[in-house]
């Protein structure tokens, strides 16, 4: 949670609302299928990219925010370039529409699908 405060108030940012708006980003980049997280059974669990924080860790530090973001691509798809283009997305996206600084994007790529 992120609480911005000035002299007529202040605005508090929830970490859901930000994981929010970093899944949506996510959901517009070519290549990532969707977010997943390993469960404790070792099977990666796959999440709708859309308005879902699931996949997403959210911290901050004093130099901005921190993201985690767990996604699973595509089969065939060049996964160095995909990462690159969400770190992007998900940087400009975030600070855009928080007004916050994003200090660090950092994607795991939990696995990969094969389209049929």
């Amino acid at each position: 949670m992120v609480q911005i405060k000035n002299n007529y108030g202040s605005i508090t940012i929830s970490n859901d609302a930000i994981a929010a708006v970093t899944s949506r980003a996510v959901s517009e980049c070519y290549g990532i299928v969707g977010l997943g997280r390993k469960g404790a059974n070792g099977l990666v669990e796959i999440f709708k990219t859309e308005n879902s924080g699931k996949g997403v860790k959210v911290s901050s530090s004093e130099e901005g925010l921190i993201l985690e973001v767990y996604i699973v691509v595509l089969y065939g798809v060049n996964i160095r370039t995909v990462s690159l283009n969400a770190i992007e997305r998900v940087k400009y996206a975030v600070e855009k529409f928080t007004g916050l600084k994003v200090s660090n994007v950092t994607i795991n790529v939990q696995g990969i699908k094969v389209d049929n």
